[in-house]
């Protein structure tokens, strides 16, 4: 949403320079270069939904997604982006997506790339690993305006979609597919991190093909303000997580889960994702300690000449000393390092929330202007550090795997997260309304569900329990 993640020095660019030879505040930087006065914050929203065959429920492929992407993009005036090598790619004008480029099973040829998402003005649209559909929104300062963009984009999606005989739901894991049977997006990056989740953590690669999450993003003033931010929204995390949980199927049953993307999460490779004991503490998570953490944290691959290559299992730090295959690494790898990491807050040239199972647009957009209402205004920040104070990291840890089982029925340390659910999503509402009330009418969805006290989970499981997931699945199909 901000300003990337790059930075440049007079008459140096900094990404170019050796690793091992910058400062830690040249690295800083590249987070802080980032900051801006509160006059210029911005909201973004991504929002992952899963393909299906409406024939048979099946999931889609890269071949049909392909398909889908190309008559895509004129209605929402955007370009093709394509993978001609591994590693490599590049945005095509849509008026040279011409027809033969995908055939009648959808299959795109190799030496016209294959497509893996769509770019414009400012949106852009992204084939995750399992074959999620992305769609990352423009910035916005207005969150009616960015429920009308995420809106347009629902409603071309949908167009397209029952042109295509495909429908999409808004889940944070897939009903149906196995890590095996789930569709395998063919980027080369996607390639490596299989390689390398499939060795760390129990749960790597069922994170990758098989949950969806809603994510928000925020600006901040200053690195104290960014580690405020991040503090406050680890403890809240949680909390939102049990009120989104939309995760109760998997192979076609009921899985004994609110939200399974919450625990598979919780077994993907600690290192990188979850929440970390330095977002808690008096410090906080600084810049320089998640560079510090960063760099003892073995490097997946290195981008060279457009290609990713598989390293061994060092941490970055020892790259940056030794080099990598007789090249330099350099600050551009350690950028690329960094996008490795997953954790349920993450610092970037914003403020990353990641800790929501994927729910409806609507709902999608109530998430993002929740984050921003008790994040971007002090005194309710502070208020909500106050009503979470004992929510460290124990109490967080404790509380998370309770939350992927029970969802709101858990109990945490502030109490009933039930309870906690609602006077969050409550203040967040009072805060906008008294400000910007066409704003607070966008968190209706999740005032409305907090009130109710039930979770998309809840609700689906009723719903199938009454007559089939199928039925339910009804209930969250775009």
């Amino acid at each position: 949403m901000s300003k990337p993640m790059t930075g440049d020095l007079p008459g140096d660019n900094l990404l170019l320079r050796p690793f091992r030879e910058t400062t830690p505040d040249q690295v800083a930087g590249l987070f802080l270069r980032s900051a801006k006065p509160a006059s210029e914050w911005y909201v973004g929203l991504e929002l992952e939904l899963f393909g299906f065959q409406r024939a048979d429920l099946r999931s889609v492929d890269h071949p049909a997604l392909a398909r889908l992407l190309t008559r895509l993009a004129p209605s929402l005036g955007m370009t093709i982006e394509r993978e001609f090598a591994v590693g490599q790619s590049v945005a095509v004008d849509v008026s040279e997506a011409v027809e033969s480029s995908v055939d009648a099973s959808g299959a795109v040829a190799e030496a016209e790339g294959l497509i893996v998402g769509l770019t414009g003005g400012g949106p852009l649209i992204s084939l995750e690993p399992g074959g999620q559909i992305e769609f990352a929104s423009s910035p916005h300062r207005a969150l009616r305006r960015l429920l009308e963009e995420v809106r347009g984009y629902a409603t071309a999606l949908r167009a397209v979609g029952e042109a295509e005989g495909i429908g999409f739901w808004a889940l944070g894991h897939h009903p149906f597919a196995s890590r095996e049977t789930a569709p395998k997006m063919p980027k080369g990056r996607y390639d490596i991190m299989r390689r390398y989740l499939a060795t760390s953590g129990a749960r790597g690669l069922d994170m990758m093909h098989l949950t969806s999450s809603v994510q928000t993003t925020v600006d901040f003033l200053s690195e104290a303000n960014l580690v405020d931010k991040v503090r406050t929204a680890a403890r809240v995390s949680p909390f939102l997580t049990a009120l989104t949980a939309s995760s109760p199927f998997s192979g076609g049953k009921a899985n004994g889960f609110q939200s399974m993307r919450y625990q598979i999460w919780l077994g993907t490779d600690a290192r990188r994702s979850g929440v970390w004991p330095e977002m808690f503490d008096r410090e906080g998570l600084t810049i320089a300690r998640y560079i510090d953490r960063a760099v003892k944290t073995p490097t997946m691959f290195f981008l060279r000449n457009g290609q990713y290559r598989v390293t061994e299992p060092k941490p970055f730090a020892a790259f940056a000393e030794e080099g990598f295959e007789g090249t330099v690494v350099t600050v551009g790898d350690f950028v690329d390092h960094l996008t490795t990491f997953f954790p349920e807050v993450r610092p970037k040239g914003y403020v990353e929330l990641r800790g929501a199972d994927c729910v409806l647009p609507d709902e999608a957009v109530a998430i993002a202007g929740f984050w921003r209402a008790i994040l971007d205004d002090e005194a309710t920040r502070r208020a909500v550090d106050d009503r979470l104070a004992k929510m460290d990291y124990e109490a967080v840890t404790k509380l998370q795997p309770q939350v992927a089982r029970q969802g709101l029925a858990a109990e945490s340390a502030a109490g009933p997260v039930r309870e906690v659910a609602k006077w969050l999503v409550r203040t967040a509402y009072e805060r906008l309304d008294a400000g910007a009330p066409d704003c607070a009418s966008c968190l209706r969805p999740l005032v409305e569900r907090a009130e109710r006290g039930r979770s998309p989970a809840d609700e689906l499981l009723e719903q199938a329990s009454k007559t089939s997931i199928e039925d339910a699945l009804a209930c969250v199909t775009l």
